[in-house]
């Protein structure tokens, strides 16, 4: 249903260039039982949409919990990331839950020039200077991931960042406590105009 839901939502757009919000009230019109980040990893996993590692240039989602819960402020434990740096033992990337739905879109906009194919070809050198990104960039442990890695291709990354499976919180994991996403795109928000 997933990657369905990308093509029913694309076609409901005829091709046209529309507003989040109405790309919000259709994912909200035909997404109807999607409620979680398990079920729409889940859903892609039946239509071979997801493997075990993640892939770059594309927006990855998938459920994580940190090694480091204890310190962090607060976590997102299902994180759509675009990858762009390889570790031994994991990877560097942009976890774009951090952002507003708005921002989101307005970083996605301005990153399709490094458009190469059907990918994104992300590079520090090339996004590090861009205001948005220094308070998204995340470092994940490849032992802490939790799921396999559903991939949102370059033609349906704007529906996958405006899928409401973010959830934060904040606390050791079997004590955690939801943080509201309102408050982390606050916190964004300042980091960004600092």
């Amino acid at each position: 249903m997933c990657m369905s839901l990308f093509q029913d939502i694309k076609e409901s757009a005829e091709g046209k260039e529309l507003s989040v919000r109405w790309y919000q009230s259709q994912i909200r019109a035909l997404g109807g039982t999607l409620k979680s980040g398990t079920q729409v990893i889940q859903e892609g996993r039946v239509e071979g949409s997801t493997q075990s590692r993640p892939t770059y240039g594309m927006l990855n989602l998938f459920h994580y919990r940190p090694k480091t819960d204890k310190r962090l402020p607060y976590y997102d434990v299902f994180p759509i990331v675009l990858p762009f740096k390889k570790h031994r033992n994991g990877f560097t990337g942009l976890n774009l839950h951090y952002l507003s739905m708005g921002v989101r879109v307005q970083l996605l906009d301005r990153m399709k020039v490094y458009a190469e194919e059907e990918k994104l070809e992300v590079y520090w050198d090339l996004i590090g200077g861009i205001r948005q990104v220094r308070p998204i960039v995340r470092r994940y442990s490849a032992a802490q991931v939790q799921s396999l890695f559903l991939r949102i291709p370059l033609e349906d990354m704007l529906v996958g960042v405006l899928l409401p499976v973010q959830e934060f919180y904040k606390g050791e994991w079997g004590y955690k406590q939801r943080v509201a996403s309102r408050s982390v795109w606050y916190h964004t928000r300042q980091a960004i105009n600092s």
